[in-house]
């Protein structure tokens, strides 16, 4: 499908920070629907990147919806505590929320880069280290990165004391080759070193033999010879071998126990982690982080107190970014745990009949379970019609046992069919009987174990709803938990708990909960604000102290101390916040707005990040991405070319990363409640810089040549020769259309030619090319007719209601809306366009244009998956054009194009 980039529908918010890192954006080449790119102005779920800022201290408004990683953290500034420079590097890969064990591609690259240097003759290295298409080295989940440094390093030794051409370095490689098999799939053990071999081959082989017990998860045979190597002084592995034993423990208590013996596997490694630490030593460090997991495995309410006590201190804690982690698992899975014990006290309160499970789920759950021990294989097949196209609704399921052969199988299929199979059915089942052998070694390698599918055992989409009382009094002896839960707690009597904590300590962390709690009709909330109001102004509170203060000052009325106060932040430190707390002080202040210049100049707003498909970050990481995406498989184009043309499509953009938008609410406004004249003098505010002049001026241009408003069409004309001077030759011929025909034709060309115009002001970046440009593909071109409704967090729809600001006087509103309403009845812009050409080439027939204008209008009447009205268009219309230019056009070179699309 073309690719088609469409900058628009800009997003006020976000739900949840996915990080640059973390995903992959598609080819241009392979991309299939409109790809958007769309301002986010104000994070909710996550403080704004890069974290590092926030890790320093740069924390702004404070959100209860932050997540619980980002409030420890919050927590401390607002304390008066601080972080070193190595705590503030854990902060910002914690927040990143990458898994403790991260797999890095690097660490098996050197590792198979060092491999050469002792087999430089090897034209491919053993299969297992081949990087599997678009997956990476994701098969090698039970190695740890730190396992290949480990092997890196010991080779790059050896072969500096041995040389490269030793044969007793030969046998050591080949022996980790098998080691490392054992980390993707099967069981197997390198053979004892050679008879006579040197004393450090010796040594090295009984680690690699235990090692590959380790992780072929034989963990009762890899204890044990750990336990001998860590007894043996003369071994190089005596150190690290006794902190393995503790590892086998753990490992074999979290993928390789059964309930009953999982907790004294946990306990016995807890007893010798303790014993490993109070050594010292290379390992303590890593015991004591081990012992940290085992604390949280088995005593959770135990360590979940340890970790709010020194998360809450000022530590210089070496282990900062797992107890983070740590912690914040913890809290949402107590969180979990509350909510179904509430859920089941309801239920039994209120009991609801059971649902009676559909005819075959009993066999369907145990044909699935039989899939996953590996009892049966699992496959589908579709046999195929005459014309060698699949025929669907035949398909058939397969669970043949997992010894079948594939003649059995087959054997199967044909009776199933009824027929013999034709030779190109034999080739795709032969196919799918291999893949489903290769999906059982899968689902039965030991590496199945260490992946759980992304999913999360905590806290979802229900986190804080419950009220404080019903968490468990040892959550909440801590202060920092306590904190956090009310925070981020919708109980109503988050705020009197709150405001009580303070007056007990005085600690600004507390205020800004009670003032972002606080309502008009919070008891003592007057005292309570007077209090605010002697903040100083550089505390981290600060910001967050001082927009909940506008917030209420504007609840009690008191406009003109809000807007005193918005001022006072806007005109002094405001550009050391974050874009998100800058965005949210001017949301406020847009609303105080006196004149139609000041509700421009702070509707102005610079995004916070940029969001395309899920990925966030600026357009230049974006463009990065997109670079990055090229593949010597998938693109026919070379680097070079490729990393052109995206700098192509990029390049009307990157100026954006420094610029300003309007949010969706300033645009609604400007929409609905700004008619054409009123519109047409703001986008001539000397407030607004030319991009964003030019923005509104385009939109007043349609909106006055719609509506038939001749003199503002011609006015806004005039300045849009200048802000938009790609249209200079086609509004000139516009202005000297001696008729009113003439002068409608020249207005319906323009608009053919640019399919991004519009009569309302877009939200965002407005995107502006040609019909060519765009390859007349236009699945999300011109306008749609306004929504009437909109939905709530709850996905609820009601009704849409823009209120009108004091400084537009009722006239200029009244005429606006009878404005709205005509537009509104002109509807969607393609089959408005649609009609208009059909009556240009009735009216106008020798007019060398109708046949591309034809083109163009049957173009923007396809039937689109992102058009108006999902897969709706309108197919009258577009039949009429067709017919017009077929037979009216038959020897256009247009018609032509039509055609050969339609083959």
């Amino acid at each position: 499908m073309k690719f088609q980039r469409r900058f628009g529908a800009l997003a006020r918010k976000t739900g949840a920070l996915v990080l640059l890192v973390s995903l992959v954006l598609q080819s241009a080449a392979l991309a299939c629907g409109p790809d958007t790119i769309d301002p986010i102005f104000v994070l909710t779920n996550s403080p704004d990147v890069p974290f590092t800022d926030f890790a320093k201290g740069k924390i702004g408004i404070l959100q209860s919806t932050f997540g619980r990683k980002t409030l420890v953290v919050a927590h401390r500034y607002l304390s008066g505590g601080s972080f070193t420079e190595d705590e503030q590097h854990a902060i910002a890969s914690a927040l990143k929320g990458k898994p403790p064990e991260e797999q890095n591609d690097d660490a098996i690259k050197a590792w198979t880069t060092a491999r050469k240097i002792v087999l430089p003759e090897e034209k491919d290295p053993p299969a297992i280290y081949d990087q599997r298409r678009n997956s990476g080295y994701d098969f090698f989940p039970n190695c740890t990165s730190n396992a290949f440094e480990v092997a890196t390093q010991t080779l790059k030794d050896r072969v500096a004391s041995y040389g490269a051409e030793d044969l007793n370095v030969h046998d050591w490689l080949q022996a980790q080759d098998v080691v490392f098999k054992n980390c993707a799939q099967g069981s197997e053990t390198p053979g004892a070193a050679p008879a006579g071999s040197p004393q450090w081959l010796q040594k090295d082989r009984d680690y690699q033999i235990a090692a590959s017990f380790f992780y072929s998860l034989n963990f009762t045979e890899a204890r044990s010879r750990f336990t001998k190597i860590a007894e043996d002084a003369e071994s190089d592995w005596q150190d690290v071998a006794g902190y393995l034993v503790c590892r086998t423990l753990v490992r074999e208590a979290s993928v390789g126990s059964t309930p009953e013996n999982q907790e004294d596997l946990y306990q016995q490694a807890e007893i010798q982690l303790i014993n490993q630490s109070a050594r010292g030593g290379k390992y303590q460090n890593a015991a004591k982080r081990l012992l940290g997991l085992v604390k949280f495995r088995l005593h959770p309410e135990e360590r979940v107190r340890e970790l709010a006590q020194t998360l809450g201190e000022q530590s210089g804690n070496e282990n900062l970014r797992q107890d983070l982690i740590d912690y914040n698992w913890l809290l949402d899975n107590f969180d979990e745990q509350v909510q179904k014990e509430e859920e089941e006290r309801r239920s039994k309160a209120d009991p609801t009949p059971t649902p009676t499970p559909y005819p075959g789920a009993e066999e369907n759950e145990a044909r699935y379970q039989a899939v996953q021990r590996g009892e049966l294989l699992e496959f589908y097949f579709s046999p195929k019609d005459e014309e060698g196209q699949p025929n669907y609704q035949r398909s058939i399921s397969l669970y043949p046992k997992s010894d079948a052969t594939e003649a059995e199988v087959f054997q199967q299929v044909e009776i199933e069919i009824g027929r013999k199979l034709t030779a190109d059915e034999s080739k795709e089942l032969k196919s799918a009987y291999a893949n489903a052998v290769l999906h059982r070694q899968w689902l039965l390698s030991p590496n199945r174990k260490f992946d759980n599918g992304g999913y999360y055992d905590g806290c979802d989409e229900h986190c804080n709803e419950l009220n404080l009382s019903l968490f468990p009094s040892f959550l909440r002896a801590d202060e920092l938990t306590d904190w956090i839960l009310t925070f981020q707690s919708k109980d109503p009597k988050a705020y009197s708990h709150s405001v009580s904590v303070w007056r007990r300590t005085q600690s600004p962390a507390w205020l800004a909960v009670a003032l972002t709690k606080a309502t008009k009709a919070s008891r003592g909330i007057a005292p309570l604000m007077l209090e605010a109001e002697k903040l100083d102004e550089n505390s981290p509170a600060y910001p967050t102290i001082a927009y909940q203060l506008v917030r209420l000052r504007l609840e009690f009325n008191r406009v003109t101390d809000a807007r005193k106060l918005l001022d006072k932040v806007i005109t002094t430190r405001f550009e050391e916040l974050p874009p998100s707390s800058q965005n949210l002080f001017l949301e406020q202040r847009v609303k105080l707005s006196s004149t139609v210049d000041e509700f421009l100049r702070f509707a102005m707003r610079r995004p916070a990040l940029f969001s395309e498909d899920g990925t966030l970050g600026r357009i230049t990481d974006l463009l990065r991405l997109q670079k990055e995406t090229w593949s010597a498989e998938y693109n026919t184009e070379t680097k070079e070319e490729f990393d052109r043309s995206v700098e192509e499509r990029f390049k009307q953009f990157l100026p954006w990363d420094e610029r300003k938008a309007f949010d969706p609410e300033a645009t609604d406004l400007l929409n609905w409640h700004f008619s054409i004249n009123a519109l047409l003098e703001a986008s001539r505010s000397q407030s607004l810089p030319d991009y964003l002049r030019r923005s509104l001026a385009l939109s007043v241009w349609m909106r006055a040549v719609l509506l038939k408003n001749d003199q503002v069409a011609k006015d806004v004309s005039a300045d849009l020769i200048q802000l938009a001077p790609e249209l200079a030759p086609n509004l000139n011929q516009y202005l000297k259309a001696d008729t009113r025909t003439q002068q409608e034709n020249e207005a319906l060309y323009i608009m053919l030619k640019f399919p991004n115009l519009t009569p309302y002001v877009p939200s965002g970046i407005p995107e502006f090319s040609t019909a060519e440009q765009a390859d007349y593909y236009f699945e999300t071109a011109w306008w749609c007719k306004p929504a009437e409704t909109e939905y709530n967090d709850d996905g609820n729809e009601f009704p849409k209601v823009v209120n009108v600001p004091k400084f537009l006087n009722l006239q200029i509103v009244g005429t606006a809306k009878k404005e709205r309403e005509a537009l509104k009845a002109i509807g969607d812009g393609p089959s408005y366009l649609g009609k208009r050409v059909l009556e240009w080439a009735k009216r106008s027939p020798s007019d060398p244009r109708i046949p591309e204008a034809l083109y163009i209008a049957i173009q923007a009447n396809q039937s689109y998956k992102y058009g108006c009205n999902s897969w709706e268009a309108d197919e009258e219309t577009r039949a009429k054009l067709e017919t017009v230019l077929k037979e009216k056009y038959s020897g256009s070179s247009w018609t032509t194009k039509l055609a050969t699309q339609n083959q």
